[in-house]
């Protein structure tokens, strides 16, 4: 296994002039399920899915889930912390993307970061990828990300097991 942090010093949330995550709202549904992988960090569709494969389906927030937080890029995209642990200030970060938006994913990521840090108050975010996809470490890089984790044989897809990494940060206070 191969592990590594990236620190950060605690920026205000977002980036001036980008874009601005705000809460779920019911007329926002259609954006919770898609063809990416569920769980991903990076929640692109996946290209060559099989036209018959289930989509992902992320829940809408829910009482008896205190530990997700749940936003919205309006049209875009949805960005979901799950397993938030507020003692120490840690979530896992989910993002899905609808059709065509692949040009919002490194603005998104940022968004999803700054909010993290900034609104939310977390020191460490973390997410699964699967690997694979071309430019995919770069934009996970690009703002901040590193790859703190190899699993092999993480995950069945297309039939045979395919492995994946965790990508994270951690901000300082």
């Amino acid at each position: 296994m191969t592990t590594a942090t990236t620190t950060h010093a605690t920026p205000a949330a977002g980036a001036p002039g980008g874009p601005r995550l705000r809460g779920y709202r019911a007329g926002d549904l259609p954006l919770l399920t898609g063809s990416w992988l569920p769980g991903e960090l990076l929640g692109l569709p996946v290209p060559g899915r099989p036209p018959l494969a289930d989509p992902a389906t992320v829940p809408p927030p829910a009482s008896d889930r205190p530990g997700d937080e749940l936003y919205v890029l309006p049209g875009t995209a949805f960005v979901r912390f799950t397993e938030v642990d507020w003692i120490h200030r840690r979530a896992r970060l989910e993002t899905g993307f609808a059709p065509g938006a692949d040009a919002h994913v490194r603005a998104l990521l940022d968004a999803a970061l700054g909010h993290a840090r900034g609104t939310l108050g977390l020191r460490r975010v973390y997410g699964w990828v699967t690997p694979g996809r071309p430019g995919a470490e770069d934009v996970l890089r690009a703002v901040g990300l590193a790859r703190e984790a190899r699993i092999p044989h993480a995950l069945w897809l297309d039939g045979r097991p395919v492995g994946r990494q965790i990508w994270g940060m951690c901000s300082d206070d």
